[in-house]
């Protein structure tokens, strides 16, 4: 039992140290007064007896100092005197302090706050119970490794079955209006079958999830849905809404954690089975809870094994076509993953820029510490007591950084989540906050760059001469010829790494004034839109949809400052989009006349976007028409069916023959044959990034299932938004129960691209930084060096050296560091600039205009910091300067 007691005792010793000093020295202030007593017994005078005491009792200092040492924790109470002491001398140097607290901090506050945002969409789980099990179902093609994020009718009904899924459910939707008593609104909604929830596992915070017979009559809500329109969640509850003419009574209201599918307000059940139930549209999401201890390779290789089969079965439609499980985490973060990790590469290059400052700083600041050091080392202090006190003002400033750092990453997260809420999805977007990961993550950093930045004092500290430094005035000391090499190669790496970000963010910067500048094939100045959802359910009912339309157009062109209005449904860079294969007669056919698709091989077949259109639309967008006719009012549901076609779509499938009066045939919503009766221009649909590609045109009164969601562009003759108000009392009076939503396309575009703008904005502001920290290291090293040379210049000035010949004598040495850092910045551009080539548009990752433009700023810049202390130098007196010495 004596270990035990032990630690009890080193425990109590450390946690009541100052008590247990004080009484180790009471007891040794009672042994040397019981001796002093017996030396007076024995006839010495006080003082003798004094003297002969302390002399018998040795040095109270050292035997203090071995008593602690039994106490243990010696380690623990020098760190703590090492960092008080470390606190002390930061404090006698505010300047030097101030600039390095604030240059780490901008460093940890950059990169913890991309940390935070990375974290929480890519690393963090799910809030969902079981969230690893969730997994999202692609379809695969084997043949050319294409995927994308949708199944067909026909699919789902045989992956419903596979043993792979505890749940199993699809779904689809998107922004559409909803009606409900006070009036129509545009929200999120989503029709999915009953087993949705089950998926998801995440209880309702009123009523009730969906049973199976609930298909077709009952919707759940979000907590913000009922909030807003019924005051709270209980409120909501057996509450009526309409989508599309049908009435869906609320049963639940779901937590405000639970935000899918991505801007979801109402989820509304469906069949089980798919309404479209054919093996060439691609019109479902799906989602499924993976089997218990199945993983998700396991699952995949038995998706792959159900595709094979049905490939087998319908060789038609499945050839080459497999299904593949991906995380739903994955799958959601994947459209800004490398976005994320780009950004915190550069922030990472940021960081190790700063941390490069303040070691340059450390080392200036080291020189004028050499006689302290010796000093100490004299006095007995061993090489790792020296380290360790170093070490430990380094963990002071590190320290007092992630302070100030936490401070300004969380300014720093909450502008990011601003910026970055348009194209985050939602589920993932709640789940970012500053939170024990993070501050795990901030205190980890702070010990890293602690040691970065610290270890280049301490490398030379152990290699000073100490009869060389007590010898040498205060002016004059040196840390030896490493010193000024190392100082030298951490200003090199500034600029090497602050260039590298300086041309990443040039080529973002090239690629987005390319996007802004790429030519479209439309038009958006002075074009408003305004989404609009007339409820349609039967045949009948979107006929009417459709005429009601027409009216709009017309009520809308007669209001002032309207110069042209009509409908379409996929916009450019709008919300609605659609594509498929079509056949051209005569040569392929892969519908029969109940829309079903005909024996053989449909592999080949043409591809397109399928786009709707109102008569005049072409020219309210500015689309040119280059052969044959635009839409026009006699293009009917009960006329002949007709399309137009792009420019592309005429190049690649009909080369020398003219496409008008040809018929051709598509799986949008209808099997008929249309008759193509005009070419138009091309246009970038999704985005400007987007290449322009095959287009199909239909007439929206053809196509009235599809068509009573619609896209209305009003062109006005000044700005289009002063049109809002005139535009929804027009829209609300023709039929109040229209929901409606207005943007403009000069928006609409802009939004297309905010990924791209959102990366080279915070690539610029992390290279500015960069290069500003770069370039206070050059003028702080030069300051230094221009300092320590003020003697040699004194001395060439007094032998006749002009002003100019030590401005450039100087400046070649700056020359010569910012020469060897520009070049390792390019070589390190060209490999980071290959990890670039897929976020760039109109630009290559060599780019010799950029590397030429970043270059010739930067270096202009450099030599004005080296000049500055250069230029000051050489006007010191001669006299003075050889005085100093």
């Amino acid at each position: 039992m004596v270990w035990p007691r032990r630690f009890l005792l080193r425990l109590q010793a450390l946690f009541l140290r100052n008590r247990s000093a004080q009484r180790l020295d009471d007891e040794m202030q009672f042994h040397l007064d019981q001796q002093i007593a017996e030396n007076l017994a024995a006839g010495m005078s006080p003082k003798e007896a004094r003297y002969a005491a302390m002399r018998t009792f040795g040095n109270s200092t050292f035997l203090k100092e071995e008593t602690r040492k039994e106490w243990g924790w010696v380690w623990l109470e020098q760190i703590g005197q090492d960092l008080r002491y470390g606190t002390r001398t930061l404090a006698k140097s505010p300047g030097f302090t101030a600039v390095a607290v604030l240059t780490l901090a901008l460093g940890i506050g950059a990169t913890t706050s991309m940390f935070t945002i990375l974290d929480g969409i890519v690393l963090k789980p799910l809030q969902y119970p079981d969230a690893s099990r969730i997994v999202a179902i692609n379809t695969h093609w084997t043949d050319s490794g294409a995927e994308i994020p949708l199944t067909t009718g026909g699919d789902l009904q045989d992956l419903r079955g596979a043993d792979a899924f505890e749940a199993f459910s699809y779904y689809n939707g998107g922004e559409m209006g909803v009606q409900l008593s006070r009036g129509a609104i545009y929200g999120g909604v989503f029709v999915v079958d009953p087993y949705f929830f089950r998926v998801f596992a995440v209880p309702p915070i009123a009523g009730r999830t969906f049973a199976a017979d609930d298909a077709g009559h009952s919707a759940v809500v979000s907590t913000g849905f009922a909030r807003d329109n019924f005051g709270s969640a209980s409120a909501a509850l057996g509450q009526t809404l309409r989508i599309e003419n049908r009435a869906y009574e609320i049963v639940g209201v779901m937590p405000p954690m639970f935000q899918f599918p991505r801007q979801a307000q109402v989820w509304a059940a469906i069949s089980p089975i798919p309404f479209n139930r054919n093996r060439g549209g691609f019109n479902f999401h799906s989602v499924a809870k993976l089997a218990p201890g199945l993983s998700v390779k396991n699952a995949d290789a038995q998706l792959a094994g159900l595709g094979n089969r049905l490939a087998a079965k319908f060789p038609d439609s499945n050839r080459n076509r497999v299904f593949t499980a991906r995380p739903l985490q994955d799958q959601l973060a994947a459209p800004v993953r490398s976005t994320l990790l780009l950004l915190m590469g550069a922030v990472g290059l940021l960081l190790l820029v700063a941390c490069a400052n303040v070691a340059n700083l450390m080392l200036a600041r080291a020189t004028s510490r050499v006689r302290e050091i010796a000093m100490r080392a004299v006095l007995g202090a061993g090489r790792w007591r020296i380290v360790a006190q170093l070490l430990s003002e380094s963990m002071v400033l590190a320290l007092g950084a992630a302070i100030l750092g936490i401070g300004i990453a969380t300014w720093g997260t909450n502008a990011l989540l601003v910026i970055g809420a348009r194209f985050v999805p939602a589920p993932l977007l709640s789940r970012i906050q500053f939170d024990w990961r993070v501050l795990v993550f901030t205190v980890i950093v702070s010990l890293l760059i602690s040691i970065l930045f610290g270890v280049a004092p301490l490398r030379q500290a152990c290699r000073v001469d100490l009869q060389r430094a007590l010898k040498q005035s205060a002016g004059s000391m040196l840390l030896g010829g490493g010193h000024s090499r190392l100082r030298n190669s951490l200003v090199i790496a500034q600029i090497a790494l602050s260039l590298t970000l300086a041309i990443s963010a040039g080529l973002l910067i090239r690629t987005l004034v390319a996007l802004q500048r790429s030519q479209l094939g439309y038009r958006t100045e002075g074009i408003l839109v305004a989404y609009a959802d007339a409820p349609a359910r039967t045949l009948p009912e979107a006929l009417d949809a459709g005429r009601i339309f027409d009216d709009l157009f017309l009520r809308l062109r007669r209001l002032p400052g309207v110069i042209s209005s009509a409908g379409a449904m996929g916009l450019p860079a709008g919300e609605y989009n659609s594509d498929g294969s079509f056949a051209i007669e005569g040569r392929q056919s892969f519908l029969d006349a109940k829309g079903q698709p005909v024996p053989g091989d449909l592999s080949h077949l043409p591809h397109a976007g399928f786009r709707l259109a109102s008569p005049q639309y072409f020219a309210t967008m500015g689309i040119p028409l280059l052969r044959g006719r635009d839409f026009n009012d006699s293009d009917l549901y009960d006329r002949p069916f007709v399309a137009i076609v792009s420019e592309s779509l005429a190049r690649q499938n009909f080369q020398n023959e003219d496409p008008v009066g040809h018929r051709i045939q598509c799986g949008l919503d209808s099997p008929n044959w249309m008759t193509i009766v005009g070419v138009v221009g091309d246009v970038r649909q999704t985005s400007p990034a987007a290449q322009p590609g095959p287009e199909i045109y239909m007439p929206l009164r053809q196509h009235p299932f599809v068509a009573n969601e619609e896209e209305v562009v009003i062109r006005a003759a000044g700005d289009p938004k002063t049109l809002i108000p005139p535009a929804q009392k027009t829209i609300h009076n023709l039929d109040p129960e229209i929901a409606m939503k207005f943007t403009t396309m000069s928006e609409l575009v802009s939004d297309s691209i905010g990924t791209q703008r959102f990366r080279t904005a915070l690539a610029s502001i992390f290279a500015v930084l960069a290069v500003l920290l770069a370039l206070s290291g050059m003028y702080a090293v030069m300051s230094y060096v221009t300092a320590q040379r003020t003697a040699e210049l004194g001395l060439r000035s007094a032998l006749g050296a002009q002003q100019s010949n030590l401005v450039l004598l100087v400046l070649r040495g700056a020359a010569g560091m910012g020469g060897i850092g520009i070049a390792i910045g390019v070589l390190l551009s060209v490999a980071t600039g290959r990890l670039l080539s897929s976020m760039l548009f109109g630009v290559r990752n060599l780019d010799p205009v950029t590397y030429a433009l970043v270059v010739a700023v930067i270096v202009p810049v450099i030599l004005l910091a080296s000049a500055i202390p250069a230029f000051r130098a050489s006007l010191v007196d001669p006299v003075t300067a050889l005085r100093s010495e």
